[in-house]
């Protein structure tokens, strides 16, 4: 038996992306639902249930515990709410900087201490952005969470923001920003960006951009601090071999002083207004060679159609790889795949063409089967038949056991596991929304999984990036990626 679908650097990101995703108002800790209540919850979700401990902080600040014993590993992650919406074009990447800035002093411990702790005592102390939240977290062993958490709650209570601390960070993030230019994959995704949110709120970059970050000072930072680090746009998950009691006990002497400064919160971002059009981008270097990405709208994860869609492209991801590659030789490495925003989009991606003036024809002839209501015979043996085909209905238990083993695959970890807990409250306002996702994943049809693959895929407007040297991107025809039909 042969199985056909292949781990990619792409399918690894897709996962990642599933699992990372803002409400835009207050959540409750015991939303008013019936969904968790009687005798319909399966297994899991009684046992997971039965490890939450849930409180709210003097301060407002709601704070979510899932207890496990499995190791002696903890990690607590403090939330704000708001991320690139509470951002603009000027401003973009301040958060990410003022956050990272945080975790390298503060009033009881320098850069040195910090790094000296967190080597001693092999733990992690770091910050992100993304488009609708940013993260503080303190990853380690619970036999040193006490002092951890003091050195968490230090950098969030009393950061130093030092000039030099400040500099360093700004001038990794622009170091970074500089690689993405330099790199033809990593810009194909920066143009694609710029052309596909314009100016929706998720064009303002959790990362920034060169001409925001080039304008930026240390007064900046200390302006955003001093400004948005509210108490109200912020909630904490905590999960490990952790006391509750002990841990709120340490959170009211703590973080309960961060002020409530009633930062108005952004409402939902509006959807994406796209159109099926392509984009050439010249990359010189990138001789012999050319990227293609093209991105379109997709269900957020609070939408029925948003496993339908997950699983559909797992067969298109497939399909991909069987035609496009193994057939025609076309790319190195093809993939489908959706993110996890409250606000969302998918993306097709040929990772290294030669022939970007045909790929356009091996993608639709890859996409006519599945519209036809055919995906790869996983359990054939391709190398004897790379033609062989099976109705998606009879694949469909196949593809669906995949999808919810490389789901649950991603959450080995306690810090994947929190970011699964931030990600639901973020779609959906309720921490415990994602132990019902097995069940959406089981009780899908073959007719919900086409369907959605044809409504964002087949019949939805697709952004189409190129990038490569002239002569590859001069070569590409307009007319392949722009469907009269969208």
């Amino acid at each position: 038996m042969k199985r056909l679908y292949t781990m990619l650097a792409f399918g690894a990101l897709s996962l990642a992306l599933f699992i990372t995703g803002c409400a835009s108002a207050p959540f409750p800790l015991a939303p008013d639902t019936e969904t968790f209540k009687g005798n319909a919850l399966t297994t899991f979700e009684k046992e997971n249930l039965n490890n939450f401990t849930t409180f709210t902080l003097s301060n407002g600040i709601p704070v979510i515990v899932k207890r496990s014993n499995a190791s002696q590993v903890f990690t607590i992650t403090l939330v704000l709410r708001g991320g690139s919406l509470l951002a603009s074009p000027q401003t973009a990447g301040y958060e990410q900087v003022a956050l990272q800035t945080m975790t390298r002093g503060s009033k009881d411990y320098t850069y040195e201490d910090i790094q000296t702790l967190l080597d001693e005592t092999s733990s992690a102390l770091g910050a992100s952005s993304t488009f609708e939240y940013a993260t503080f977290s303190i990853t380690g062993l619970q036999k040193y969470q006490k002092t951890l958490l003091s050195l968490w709650a230090d950098c969030l209570i009393n950061p130093s923001f030092k000039e030099q601390d400040f500099a360093q960070v700004l001038s990794d993030a622009q170091l970074a920003l500089q690689s993405k230019e330099q790199d033809p994959w990593t810009k194909t995704a920066v143009v694609m960006n710029r052309e596909f949110f314009g100016q929706h709120p998720y064009g303002n970059v959790p990362e920034g951009t060169m001409e925001s970050l080039g304008a930026m000072k240390l007064q900046d930072a200390t302006n955003w601090y001093a400004q948005q680090f509210s108490a109200n746009r912020m909630f904490i998950v905590a999960i490990g071999a952790v006391d509750p009691q002990e841990l709120r006990k340490g959170l009211e002497s703590s973080v309960a002083k961060i002020p409530d400064k009633k930062v108005p919160l952004p409402q939902r971002a509006p959807s994406f207004s796209v159109s099926s059009r392509l984009v050439r981008q010249e990359f010189p270097a990138s001789r012999g060679l050319a990227y293609l990405r093209g991105d379109f709208p997709a269900p957020s994860p609070a939408d029925p159609d948003y496993m339908a869609l997950n699983v559909g492209l797992k067969m298109i991801s497939d399909l991909f790889f069987n035609v496009v590659r193994d057939k025609y030789g076309a790319t190195y490495s093809p993939a489908a795949y959706i993110r996890a925003f409250p606000v969302n989009y998918g993306s097709l991606v040929m990772f290294k063409t030669k022939v970007p003036d045909k790929i356009k024809s091996y993608i639709d002839e890859a996409l006519a089967d599945f519209g036809r209501g055919y995906c790869v015979a996983i359990d054939a043996d391709t190398a004897e038949d790379p033609s062989a085909r099976v109705p998606i209905y009879e694949a469909l238990p196949t593809y669906k056991a995949l999808f919810v083993n490389e789901y649950y695959q991603s959450q080995e970890t306690i810090g994947q596991q929190a970011n699964t807990i931030i990600s639901s409250i973020i779609n959906t306002g309720d921490y415990r929304t994602y132990l019902k996702d097995m069940t959406k994943i089981e009780s899908l049809s073959a007719e919900q999984v086409q369907q959605a693959v044809s409504t964002y895929v087949l019949k939805g407007p697709i952004t189409w990036v190129v990038t490569g040297s002239r002569d590859m991107i001069d070569a590409v025809p307009e007319q392949d990626y722009v469907n009269p039909s969208r």
